[in-house]
């Protein structure tokens, strides 16, 4: 089984976004002039508590979302993102903008995302045939300035603070549903001639490695952690001629 953990399509017959149309707050029934107006506001937002507290910041403007993100070495501290948040929060509450949303504090940043993770939750339920008492989301931001608030009001959902309880909480259901823990944690024999044999782990599962793979990906490119491009690393070579 695949226990549904597979792309698919947004568009078209048997798309997400087509099949969900029928609820009124779904992404196929928003339009862009409205995604457009939740973004402007929230840029124009961010510029001025960037202008108020004196950040050292930048903005990014995504499909549909805008962030608020620290310069390169700089750090922004939780309670002036707090603040940028709650401004745009009562900016859209009190604005004629229909469209669900989130306004959230990252800890390292601040985003404005056009939709939530109710809508998000109710989406895939949806989507998927599961109903809300099936359902379960797990988070770590249900502050009202955090991105998982919304989903409370959806289904049951668990307040975590570390990867490590998701984990937990995730192989316990595992557990509960028959599903033997090493049948997920048995390696795949990938029959690839550039992987070769490494380590073991802790549990003498033996792990292979792409070296060449690994090479590209820590000695060429960096990726941008709030937007997901990979950069050219900037790399320096020694030269002779220099050195005289």
């Amino acid at each position: 089984a695949d226990y549904k953990l597979h792309a698919v399509k947004e568009n078209g017959p048997g798309g997400w976004m087509n099949s969900t149309k029928h609820m009124s707050e779904a992404p196929g029934n928003w339009s862009e002039s409205e995604v457009k107006s939740v973004l402007d506001m929230a840029e124009e937002s961010f510029k001025t508590a960037m202008e108020d507290q004196n950040m050292r910041a930048r903005i990014i403007r995504k499909k549909r979302s805008v962030g608020l993100i620290p310069k390169a070495d700089e750090k922004i501290t939780r309670e002036a993102l707090d603040e940028a948040v709650l401004r745009i929060q009562s900016e859209l509450d009190n604005s004629k903008i229909n469209l669900p949303f989130c306004a959230f504090n990252g800890g390292r940043d601040a985003w404005v995302d056009v939709g939530n993770k109710r809508v998000g939750v109710q989406v895939l339920q949806s989507y998927l045939g599961v109903p809300p008492e099936e359902s379960l989301h797990i988070g770590d931001q249900f502050l009202n300035t955090g991105n998982d608030f919304a989903a409370r009001s959806v289904c049951p959902c668990v307040w975590i603070t570390s990867p490590e309880e998701t984990s937990y909480i995730l192989k316990s259901i595992l557990r509960l549903a028959g599903v033997p823990l090493m049948a997920i944690l048995n390696p795949v024999d990938y029959d690839d001639k550039k992987q070769v044999n490494g380590t073991k782990d802790k549990k003498g599962i033996e792990k292979k490695v792409d070296f060449d793979e690994m090479e590209r990906r820590t000695s060429r490119l960096a990726m941008d952690v709030f937007t997901g491009e990979m950069i050219p690393l900037q790399r320096t070579t020694s030269n002779s001629r220099d050195a005289v």
